[in-house]
């Protein structure tokens, strides 16, 4: 949308022509009364809102054999995320819904789900990831009592091996799988055994490097460099010409390591977590994730 649709949207609800809950459909205004009357006595919208739309969830709001219905909101650092659980006869079914946060983060994730790292992904639209909710504790949710070396260990090991295999698929992560220094990790510690990484916004496709590197992956691999922050110290007010020097510069250089170097930052940042971890369950449970990592790793070299 740009900044005359969302005007023509905000008038609409305004003037009493669109209910506020229809703000997401008003095009569909155009399409005729009939379906526009739908939509407004539709009591599932004022609930659900334009989620029990989506492909995956629509069995789920719609269907006359599920039970038990309810959608809840997350959000984290990418926007509203939505959680719609409930139940179809002989399986219960929980869908998250969430905007992309980069043009090829749909295609990373679906290589992820497809190799057991990641959440699987479900029928979605152009813009938003619709996958399976993984129950679980995240990795920095564990209690101080859960959190003991053995079990770090384990985790660590199995962290290490997923990073691996991403990499074997020409992935490279770029994110805080351990930890960033919030202590927001990004993974799961699935309650049906094993572990998921979640996330893919800022994450690297480095197939046919560097060919097909693009601007999108030039930003995530910026940001979430030192030398970005150091930039955004120093400049805080950058225009966007001076980001947008920044971002070529970075892409040169980006465009000459190989994929091997670039997804090497991916070790970096699971140590940068792992002192984390460190200073919320003490240095015998971080150096125990540390060689549970290094275990994984060179297992799968």
């Amino acid at each position: 949308m740009d900044e005359g649709d969302i005007a023509a949207r905000d008038a609409a609800v305004r003037d009493g022509r669109c209910p506020e809950r229809l703000w997401p459909l008003w095009p569909l205004a155009d399409q005729g009364d009939e379906l526009w009357e739908i939509l407004v006595a539709d009591s599932r919208i004022t609930r659900f809102s334009v989620y029990g739309l989506f492909p995956a969830a629509y069995p789920l709001v719609y269907g006359d054999e599920a039970v038990d219905v309810d959608i809840r909101y997350d959000g984290r650092t990418r926007g509203r995320v939505a959680i719609i659980t409930g139940g179809l006869p002989e399986r219960a079914v929980d869908v998250v819904i969430k905007p992309c946060q980069s043009p090829g983060e749909s295609e990373i994730a679906r290589i992820a789900g497809d190799l057991g790292l990641g959440p699987r992904q479900l029928p979605s639209i152009e813009g938003f990831l619709s996958e399976e909710f993984v129950p679980g504790p995240f990795l920095t949710e564990l209690s101080p009592d859960e959190a003991a070396p053995e079990r770090m260990y384990g985790i660590g090991n199995e962290l290490g091996t997923a990073v691996s295999r991403l990499h074997a698929a020409g992935i490279c992560y770029n994110d805080a799988t351990v930890s960033d220094p919030d202590g927001r990790s990004h993974t799961i510690l699935a309650s049906g055994g094993g572990i998921r990484i979640i996330d893919f916004g800022v994450a690297l496709l480095l197939r046919d490097h560097p060919a097909n590197l693009t601007f999108h992956d030039v930003y995530n691999a910026a940001r979430t460099d030192p030398m970005f922050r150091l930039f955004r110290q120093m400049a805080p007010d950058a225009d966007p010409e001076a980001l947008g020097r920044f971002i070529n510069d970075y892409g040169r250089r980006l465009a000459q390591q190989s994929v091997e170097e670039i997804q090497s930052r991916d070790w970096r940042i699971a140590e940068e977590g792992a002192s984390v971890v460190a200073g919320m369950y003490g240095p015998m449970a971080a150096d125990a994730l540390r060689a549970g990592i290094a275990a994984g790793k060179s297992a799968n070299e």
